[in-house]
């Protein structure tokens, strides 16, 4: 018995299928495959047809870690050859995009990749998002979703979604409900003084550096005057 046409080394994209086969002289029912040292057993990875003198192992849905050199065993002669698996193509076809929300609406980010099966994370300003009652994730083949339900000022912050290390980057601006003053360096909403309606001071001063009074229109402390000259003239 001799190999008529041995293996060969095979190079194939990560989550295909790759094949290897070899052909000997005679007709043989009983042939071991070989995995390194590791002896191969057919199950949902292998795939083993013997066909009288050809043989051939399946190896499905690879993955990285299934490199390897890969020997057939036949009445005490063997082959062997390699298996390289190289990274698929991944791209983004349609990245996330800038999204701005009113206060208390839902915020919905939506990605579709060139493959399905891909995990993605999301984050928030860099911080991984976990999925809650208010933060929900959709997986539909390629597209990915994220929602944040309920959105407040303190939600306006850089969402990222990363797949294999590349990432796509969108901002998320969230607007104040109508007559709701917020300060223009951090999106808080600044609390109202007793006896002074035109006057808010924000709640982070500390963090934004900025003057700690975020004040109305003039219009409006014009017409807070007027009113109060009313009341008590």
């Amino acid at each position: 018995m001799d190999f008529v046409v041995p293996l060969k080394d095979i190079s194939v994209h990560e989550k295909k299928q790759a094949k290897f086969e070899c052909t000997i002289t005679k007709d043989v029912s009983k042939v071991m495959w070989y995995k390194g040292g590791d002896i191969i057993t057919p199950d949902q990875k292998y795939d083993i047809i013997d066909d009288g003198k050809k043989h051939m192992l399946i190896i499905n849905c690879c993955e990285f870690d299934d490199e390897d050199e890969y020997t057939i065993e036949i009445l005490g002669k063997s082959s062997t050859a390699r298996l390289t698996v190289e990274g698929i193509r991944l791209k983004f076809i349609l990245p996330i995009k800038d999204q701005t929300v009113k206060e208390g609406k839902t915020a919905r980010f939506e990605l579709e990749l060139s493959h399905e099966n891909i995990p993605v994370t999301w984050y928030k300003n860099d911080v991984k998002i976990h999925p809650s009652r208010m933060v929900l994730t959709h997986v539909d083949g390629k597209k990915h979703v994220l929602e944040i339900r309920d959105v407040t000022l303190d939600d306006t912050c850089q969402i990222k979604a990363e797949v294999k290390g590349i990432p796509s980057m969108a901002n998320l601006t969230v607007i104040g409900k109508p007559g709701v003053l917020s300060c223009s360096s951090c999106a808080s909403s600044p609390s109202p003084q007793p006896f002074l309606p035109f006057v808010h001071v924000c709640v982070c001063a500390d963090v934004c550096k900025t003057s700690s009074l975020c004040s109305v229109s003039e219009e409006i402390v014009f017409l807070w005057c007027v009113f109060v000259f009313l009341i008590f003239s």
